[in-house]
């Protein structure tokens, strides 16, 4: 698998972009970090979207269930195979790291 970073300066219309291909995959979303350890805090829900809010810093996990919001992000890796995006990491301001598995590989559209 390849992890490339997503500059932030394409943060927002990356995933304004890729949104609409993600809606209705099912996702996990893990958690590390030096104060929890790894644990899994979504498992299997359906994701309404990914939004960077750039007034607030902060980055938006939407599911049918919770809103998970990773404020101050510093970094955004996708993970990329063969047959398309499997992951996306999220390194926080804190020092965590958040990972959200897609069940699927997802093929992203072309970008405009």
């Amino acid at each position: 698998m390849r992890t490339r970073e997503i500059a932030r300066e394409n943060w927002q219309d990356f995933f304004d972009r890729v949104s609409r291909a993600l809606q209705g995959k099912l996702i996990q979303i893990e958690i590390d970090s030096l104060e929890l350890g790894a644990q899994i805090e979504v498992d299997r829900l359906s994701l309404n979207g990914l939004t960077y809010d750039s007034k607030d810093d902060s980055f938006v996990i939407s599911t049918d269930e919770i809103e998970h919001v990773i404020h101050s992000p510093q970094q955004i890796f996708v993970g990329d195979g063969g047959d398309g995006v499997n992951s996306l990491e999220v390194r926080a301001a804190d020092g965590s790291e958040q990972i959200i598995r897609f069940t699927e590989p997802l093929a992203l559209p072309p970008a405009v």
